[in-house]
C-alpha cells in the first residue's frame, strides 16, 4: 500500500481565508480537493513505478509533487503525467453518475465537477510544465532524446505568448479575459522555473572524457521487502552507481547494500527473488 505524505503550507490557509472573505470558500475547498487528488494520483503511479516520492505540498497555487524523478524514462513519464488528468475525468464521470442517481446532489457537487473538469482540460494542454507537456515530451523522447524537452518548452513559449496576445487584444475590444492573461503569465514563467521541474531528466555528457571528468553520480534505490530483484533491475538505468535500501511499510530500513553488493545480488540470484530473503 502506497502511503502519501501531504504537507499543507501556511500560504494555503491564506488562500482559503481570502476565498471565504469573497464568498468563494466552498468552491476553493472543492478546487483544492480536486488538485490534491490529482497530485495523489501522480504520487501513487510514480511510487508503483518505483520512483521515490517525498511529499505533496499544498500551497496557495495548488499542489506539487516532489521526489526523485531525475532519471524517469519516456514511458514512465507519460504514465505518471496521465494519472492526474485521468483521475479528474473519472471524478467528473462519478459526479455525473451521482446526479443521474440523485439529482438533488447537483447543487452540492457542481463545484467539484467544475474543478475536476477544469483541472483535466487545462493540464492536458501540450505545454510544459503541464501534464500534457510531459506526455508530449515522453512521446518525443525516443526519437529526439534530450531535445524533446527543449522542443516542448519552445512550443509552450509560443503558445503562452499567443494567449497573452489574445488577452491584450481583449483589453481594447471590451473583453473580460483577465484570468486568461494570468494563465499565460503563469505558463510562461513555468517554463523557466527550474526548481519545479520534477520530471525533467538529468542530461549527461555523451563525450567519455567529459563524462569521466565530471564523475558518476551515486543513487540509492529504496524498495519494500516484498519487491523483487527484477523490480530493482528495472530501475537501474542511466550512467549512475546504484546502491539499495530495503524498508518495511513504515519506511524503516531493514537492510542496506553497497554498489558491489547490489550487483552481486542481481548476478547471483534469480530476478524473481523477493528482497525479504536478503534482510
Amino acid at each position: 500500500m502506497v502511503r502519501v505524505k501531504i504537507v499543507i503550507k501556511p500560504s494555503f490557509w491564506i488562500f482559503l481565508v481570502v476565498a471565504i472573505v469573497f464568498r468563494q470558500g466552498y468552491f476553493a475547498t472543492m478546487y483544492s480537493f480536486a488538485v490534491l487528488l490529482h497530485e495523489i494520483a501522480h504520487y501513487v503511479v510514480a511510487s508503483r513505478l518505483f520512483y521515490r516520492c517525498k511529499e505533496i505540498q499544498l500551497g496557495i497555487f495548488g499542489a506539487v509533487l516532489y521526489g526523485d524523478f531525475q532519471d524517469v524514462n519516456g514511458t514512465d513519464r507519460i504514465k505518471i503525467a496521465l494519472a492526474g488528468p485521468l483521475t479528474n475525468l473519472i471524478l467528473c464521470l462519478s459526479c455525473l453518475a451521482l446526479w443521474w442517481i440523485a439529482p438533488v446532489t447537483y447543487y452540492y457537487v457542481e463545484s467539484f465537477f467544475t474543478a475536476n473538469l477544469t483541472m483535466a482540460c487545462v493540464n492536458m494542454l501540450p505545454c510544459y510544465p503541464l501534464d500534457g507537456g510531459r506526455v508530449l515530451t515522453g512521446m518525443l523522447d525516443k526519437k529526439l532524446g534530450d531535445k524533446a524537452l527543449t522542443l516542448t518548452k519552445k512550443f509552450t513559449i509560443i503558445f503562452s505568448l499567443t494567449v497573452f496576445g489574445v488577452f491584450v487584444v481583449s483589453l481594447f475590444v471590451g473583453g473580460n479575459l483577465f484570468s486568461l492573461g494570468l494563465f499565460a503569465i503563469g505558463l510562461f514563467s513555468g517554463v523557466f522555473a527550474r526548481g519545479r521541474e520534477t520530471y525533467e531528466r538529468t542530461v549527461f555528457a555523451t563525450n567519455k572524457k567529459r563524462f569521466l571528468k565530471r564523475g558518476m553520480e551515486k543513487k540509492t534505490l529504496v524498495f519494500y521487502q516484498h519487491n523483487t530483484l527484477a523490480d530493482v533491475a528495472k530501475r537501474m538505468q542511466g550512467n549512475f552507481l546504484y546502491c539499495l535500501e530495503v524498508v518495511d511499510s513504515d519506511m524503516v530500513t531493514l537492510g542496506s547494500f553497497s554498489v558491489a553488493e547490489l550487483e552481486a545480488l542481481i548476478i547471483d540470484n534469480p530476478l524473481d527473488t523477493q528482497l525479504s530473503k536478503f534482510v
